[in-house]
């Protein structure tokens, strides 16, 4: 589709790939019919990297009116930002194979939601007392040398059993636990550091599942994942929980936990030998800048660049550690580091599975309202199931109104979702509905159910 002819001759009318918008630009035309989309029709300002990912979505190329928005033309054409300038110099994306209809959706989000909610709190438990007794033993003896000692707390048999029943869980459907994710309670995170380690392998084995990986590598992946920072155990605490940047000495103080973690494995001569190559480059980087040995693209095992995805994604989530921050805002900030930090494909799967608006996100709509993303709609992922938490004045509702945006009767202009709100005008927690929605819970154990 190309503009009126008006818009041709105007010299502020410039034809733009979609890989090169920036936020400011004012869109004036598409490359397709405005009805194919849900933009307002006739022209709308890119406030947010999210709204730039919306429009990826649906065009290859825009026409932006630099009268009316930013101007790429005080830039070089062949570099209109510093993270492009970047990405061109990254090396050739190292591609993995991807099935993404390997396994079907089997059971509800919420079949699986109390199944899914008991693994993962189990294996956390299970991984938090394994980390205390490394812990333990190292302050006992931290004059030793402690690499066959260290490796005889880790129970990697009983670690399995955990975590076998989460695979299960993610292959039957990652909605689930992506929802029990992202409205997990901010400070239940960040007491231990081991449920860091259990998020990211989760988040890993989504990205999985979404590529298709068989559960044998799936196993391996998210043994690797869970166990990729278990030398932060044999750090100072004062490490660990540090914020903001390292000093150069504390800097080349904390590479060492990658040292300490292949000692802690290095007496499992059960576990497959990739699990230490995750260890080993879990915190290298697409384009040589990670750490420790600065190697890039293809020379990263292929499932480490998906367990460095997966932490990246869950320090994204926690950047201010009593603040939560939304998912969705997560993902567009991953977006940004695509060709950076990993591969570009890597981060259109996990978008893709995950959503634009993952579930547990708390969008802004249209009309002034708040809510919940509740379920994704494949066949329309920008019409997903919602909850409707608050009124147009933002003040929380004492019952949510549920919500299928794709049903015909609430395809409104008010029921757009425009973005997530920003936290200082966010009245919402999302932990606060973390066991709504899904029915109420009945029985005990084993004989629960859910109507």
């Amino acid at each position: 589709m190309t503009p009126p002819e008006s818009h041709v001759a105007a010299d502020h009318i410039v034809k733009l790939d979609c890989d090169d918008l920036l936020p400011g630009m004012y869109i004036c035309e598409l490359d397709r019919a405005w009805s194919d989309t849900p933009f307002q029709i006739d022209g709308f300002h890119l406030k947010t990297v999210e709204d730039i990912q919306l429009v990826l979505k649906f065009c290859r190329f825009v026409y932006i009116d630099t009268n009316r928005g930013a101007k790429p033309q005080k830039m070089k054409r062949d570099q209109l930002t510093i993270l492009s300038s970047a990405r061109k110099a990254t090396p050739v994306s190292a591609s993995v194979k991807v099935e993404r209809d390997t396994y079907p959706i089997t059971h509800s989000i919420k079949q699986q939601l109390d199944k899914a909610r008991k693994s993962y709190h189990s294996i956390k438990l299970e991984l938090d007392a394994q980390a205390s007794a490394i812990r333990a033993r190292a302050g006992k003896a931290r004059n030793a040398l402690g690499g066959e000692a260290e490796s005889q707390n880790l129970n990697i048999t009983m670690l399995d059993q955990q975590l076998l029943r989460l695979i299960d869980t993610i292959v039957a459907n990652p909605q689930a636990l992506i929802w029990i994710l992202n409205t997990e309670s901010v400070v239940s995170i960040a007491k231990q550091h081991a449920n860091y380690c259990v998020r990211a392998a989760i988040w890993a084995g989504i990205l999985a599942r979404q590529l298709g990986m068989s559960k044998s590598d799936m196993k391996v992946l998210f043994q690797g994942t869970l166990l990729a920072d278990i030398g932060m155990n044999l750090l100072p605490q004062r490490l660990v929980s540090k914020r903001g940047p390292f000093r150069r000495k504390e800097f080349l103080a904390y590479v060492k936990h990658v040292e300490f973690g292949l000692e802690i494995l290095s007496g499992q001569a059960a576990l497959d030998n990739r699990v230490a190559g995750i260890v080993r480059c879990h915190h290298e980087r697409h384009d040589g800048l990670g750490f420790p040995a600065g190697i890039g693209g293809k020379k990263i095992p292929a499932l480490a660049r998906i367990a460095n995805l997966a932490y990246c994604y869950e320090r994204l989530l926690r950047i201010h550690s009593r603040q939560r921050v939304s998912p969705a805002k997560a993902m567009s900030r991953l977006y940004k580091q695509r060709e950076l930090k990993f591969s570009q494909q890597l981060v259109a799967e996990f978008i893709q599975v995950m959503g634009i608006y993952p579930v547990g996100t708390v969008v802004a709509l249209a009309s002034g309202e708040q809510a919940l993303i509740l379920e994704q709609n494949p066949h329309e992922k920008l019409s997903p199931k919602i909850a409707i938490v608050t009124d147009t004045d933002q003040a929380v509702l004492k019952k949510a109104s549920i919500v299928d945006l794709a049903k015909q009767e609430y395809a409104t202009t008010d029921r757009i979702i425009t973005g997530a709100p920003a936290p200082s005008r966010s009245k919402v927690d999302s932990s606060q509905y973390a066991q709504s929605f899904f029915g109420k819970k009945i029985g005990v154990g084993r004989f629960s159910f859910r109507f």
